[in-house]
């Protein structure tokens, strides 16, 4: 639900579609390809090469949120998870696979700052992630921490779930 829930609040909005798409059904068939068992998608997958990935799959639709005024709490929780997930810690302090060509800058920023919500503006001030229009941005800086910091006072389950 929380997945199909923001690509319908956060996504759609922003996108420019022809006459007659379907985005809710779309959603939703990616949704089934997700938790398709017989695929063995790995949830994994999804998060790696999020330095790559957010750029191009997140960048327009926070650019439209914000021009336009609107909520971004599933973009901001979203970049905040990612800033987790780069850590290379889980929830349970357990080590994280992070599959991603810039792991090691990353990971020597989130060294830095522990999982302290300090790390957030100096994740977004990689600028070859976030251009400094979004990385600078007071109201980014602000909703992308507010997650950061939900995410480790209350878990990802919870986080979510408050949206």
């Amino acid at each position: 639900k929380a997945a199909f829930d923001m690509m319908m609040q956060a996504q759609a909005p922003s996108l420019t579609m022809p006459e007659g798409t379907d985005l809710e059904g779309y959603a939703k068939l990616l949704i089934e390809r997700f938790t398709n068992p017989s695929l063995k998608h790995k949830t994994w997958q999804i998060a790696m090469d999020g330095s790559q990935k957010i750029p191009q799959r997140m960048g327009g639709s926070l650019r439209f949120h914000l021009t336009q005024g609107s909520n971004f709490s599933w973009l901001a929780t979203a970049i905040a998870g990612w800033m987790r997930y780069v850590s290379g810690v889980d929830e349970q302090g357990n080590n994280i696979d992070v599959r991603d060509p810039m792991a090691e800058t990353l990971r020597q920023i989130c060294d830095q700052h522990g999982l302290n919500v300090s790390v957030v503006p100096a994740l977004l001030a990689v600028e070859a992630i976030f251009p400094a229009e979004l990385g600078q941005n007071p109201q980014v800086i602000d909703a992308v921490s507010s997650a950061y910091q939900s995410l480790i006072d209350n878990g990802a389950r919870a986080t979510v779930a408050a949206l």
